[in-house]
């Protein structure tokens, strides 16, 4: 009997011992940052309707956050790449979640996603962030990227405050300001000095076959 009860008091130690250590290493790891994941009509998502004719976005924005904390380094975001090849040259940045949003037409070229953790950011402390926009119904921006290659674009990095810790989420909506997803970047559109050499050689044609020929005719 006594050493039934012994047992049991030591697997009863044993137990206590464990809980005291998850709570004191639940009290020693650091608060996590928190953000609203949202903007408002301060910084919309627009897209090309026509030449230079923005226009909000109608049935809202799909949207994807990378984040790290402030200051670190960031190499800029080009029109070739996809989010994993972009976070291969940004070591320290970290891809956040992605939603397709339709909040009806009172809120046009807006998002919202609710509150997020940004892992590896400490409650209270500046974050850095990107926004990755697509357009069309992927479900996220590397499948629109992929299989569409239209209708995309990134803004940023903005910098923002975090809640947690007892403070409430800081919403993006303060620092965000706006976007705009062309038609393509994949594919530049030509500049004026290759539109004006084109013209001049479509000029040069016309002008030769509409000199006479010698029976009077255009050659």
């Amino acid at each position: 009997m006594k050493g039934i009860m012994r047992k049991l008091m030591l697997s009863n130690c044993l137990l206590a011992a464990a809980a005291l250590s998850v709570a004191s290493s639940s009290a020693t790891a650091p608060a996590q940052g928190t953000v609203v994941f949202q903007n408002d009509s301060r910084g919309l998502i627009y897209s090309w309707q026509g030449t230079n004719d923005p226009t909000p976005v109608l049935t809202g924005a799909n949207v994807q956050i990378a984040y790290a904390p402030a200051g670190t380094a960031y190499d800029a975001w080009n029109a070739s790449e996809n989010t994993t090849d972009w976070l291969a040259q940004n070591p320290g940045w970290t891809l956040g979640p992605s939603a397709t949003n339709d909040l009806g037409p009172d809120k046009v070229g807006m998002f919202d996603v609710g509150t997020i953790t940004l892992d590896g950011i400490a409650a209270g402390a500046q974050a850095e962030y990107i926004i990755f926009a697509w357009g069309g119904d992927s479900p996220t921006f590397d499948q629109n990227f992929h299989d569409i290659g239209l209708w995309y674009n990134v803004a940023g990095p903005f910098t923002t405050l975090t809640g947690g810790n007892g403070q409430p989420a800081v919403s993006l909506a303060d620092t965000f300001t706006g976007l705009i997803i062309p038609w393509s970047l994949a594919v530049p559109e030509p500049s004026s000095s290759a539109l004006a050499i084109f013209g001049g050689g479509l000029l040069t044609v016309l002008r030769r076959k509409r000199r006479p020929g010698p029976c009077g005719r255009c050659l």
